[in-house]
């Protein structure tokens, strides 16, 4: 029997319940609780799609507090292993693949000096990713663009969603050359900026200034761009459009150091 995209096999989430008895009443960080979900993720084998508990049933399970738990998820929303649906929840985005997301990531803590460099890094990936997915996307593939796209316009003024949206569309397009180490690799490095990017936001819930609705738009036509290069299969268009996306992450990278 396949598994239920829902909550509906609540016995898999208990796992969270033992380990909470194990902390004898003591305080826990959002990074564990974060862990743990990832954890159980990876070990019941959970498919794409499937709906995470409630925030006030994931604080009852791990006996956190909500601000904790939202933390976590947020934590784990950044990380790409997790996707908000405004309005409807949190949902497995995919099985996470963990060991090369975590080697760029404590590369980065031991050096923040090089996020310039792995801003460069994800530039070079995503550029040589739009110009094989010019080259050998399918009408399928550019559909799902669409779809991503369309998700991402969606979530203009949540920045839980907007950040699901904004990963899923650019693997979405990457993950179009068809080379699926490259989509992997461009992939982790995303997400690491993106962890970087929105670490603020990650312990505090504080909405970056480029994430305000009246930003929306711009930021909305940034992506649209580098969609139509690749639906009019116009290698020069993309990389101008990947090139402008790069030069504005690059501010808002900085913005986030100051």
């Amino acid at each position: 029997m396949a598994r239920s995209k829902h909550t509906d096999d609540a016995e898999v989430w208990q796992v969270l319940r033992a380990s909470a008895g194990q902390r004898d009443g003591e305080p826990v960080a959002a990074e564990e609780i974060a862990n743990q979900i990832e954890q159980l993720i990876i070990s019941a084998g959970l498919p794409e799609g499937v709906r995470l508990p409630s925030e006030r049933d994931l604080a009852q399970l791990t006996s956190a507090s909500r601000p904790i738990v939202s933390q976590a998820i947020r934590i784990l929303i950044v990380k790409g292993l997790v996707e908000s649906r405004r309005g409807s929840g949190a949902y497995v985005r995919r099985k996470p693949e963990t060991s090369l997301a975590a080697t760029v990531s404590l590369m980065l803590s031991l050096n923040q000096e090089s996020v310039p460099h792995l801003n460069d890094l994800r530039l070079w990936l995503e550029s040589d990713g739009i110009t094989q997915a010019i080259a050998r996307s399918t009408r399928a593939e550019v559909d799902a663009g669409e779809e991503a796209l369309r998700q991402l316009a969606a979530s203009a003024g949540n920045t839980s969603a907007w950040i699901s949206a904004d990963t899923l569309f650019h693997a979405t397009l990457v993950r179009a050359s068809h080379n699926p180490y490259l989509a992997s690799i461009y992939e982790s490095v995303h997400e690491t900026l993106l962890n970087y990017e929105y670490r603020n936001w990650i312990d505090s819930g504080t909405v970056p200034t480029w994430l305000r609705p009246a930003e929306a738009a711009g930021l909305t036509a940034l992506h649209e761009s580098i969609l139509a290069a690749v639906r009019d299969r116009d290698e020069e268009a993309g990389r101008i459009a990947v090139l402008r996306h790069h030069r504005v992450m690059s501010e808002h990278l900085a913005a986030s150091q100051a």
